[in-house]
């Protein structure tokens, strides 16, 4: 498989895993219920019961089953993690590093963007200023005046739309650099079993898998 595919399957893995962990924590998935109804103690002749209470509805898998499947999971989810460090070891550049980095370029331009379409502007306030002062009388009286508010841009906005499209063709070549080395990188790993499909039909196959070859 390619590097692609390859965080494609470790995604898979992760969902699996976080599904199959979460079918355990469902009480009803790991219990039997059973209640032993003791008539005879009560009235003679009376015949004792045993009701299996067990969720069937809920209980879709033998629990042993599906420890067994989150631990191959980890185990193929490690393997499939060396593969994919291996494989990053034959590349021409760091890929993790590139990823990163163009997350952050990206997120500059996004700032950058919003900043340059900001405007000087220049707004009169009438009669928003207030002020006091003694009259001949020497009573304190307010007075109102105007205040003009003046914004102004405080940097190069021809500066910065350079800057801008030359972090958007270096995010596209890093880009393409990436998504170049996503298809053409090889990583040595072979997925041992079906990953596709609705989950409950994953873990049915797999445990049908074991069965048979148990069986043999």
């Amino acid at each position: 498989m390619n590097l692609k595919e390859a965080f494609h399957t470790q995604n898979l893995f992760t969902n699996l895993l976080s599904y199959a962990k979460d079918y355990l924590l469902e009480i009803d998935n790991v219990m039997t219920v059973k209640e032993k109804h003791f008539r005879s103690k009560a009235v003679e002749g009376q015949n004792d019961e045993v009701l299996d209470l067990t969720n069937l509805e809920s209980k879709k898998f033998p629990a042993d089953k599906v420890i067994d499947f989150i631990l191959m999971l980890l185990d193929e989810r490690e393997k499939l993690a060396q593969a994919i460090s291996k494989a990053k070891l034959n590349m021409n550049f760091d890929l993790d590093a590139a990823v990163e980095v163009n997350k952050q370029r990206h997120s500059a331009v996004k700032a950058f963007d919003f900043i340059v379409t900001q405007k000087s502007s220049n707004v009169v306030q009438k009669n928003q200023g207030r002020g006091y002062v003694f009259n001949n009388e020497g009573n304190q009286i307010e007075y109102r005046y105007d205040i003009e508010r003046i914004k102004t841009i405080d940097f190069d906005r021809n500066r910065l739309r350079r800057v801008i499209k030359a972090l958007y063709d270096k995010a596209d070549e890093i880009s393409t650099s990436i998504d170049s080395a996503l298809l053409n990188t090889k990583v040595d790993y072979e997925v041992p079993f079906n990953v596709y499909g609705y989950n409950d039909s994953i873990i049915e196959e797999y445990i049908e898998s074991k069965n048979k070859k148990t069986a043999v």
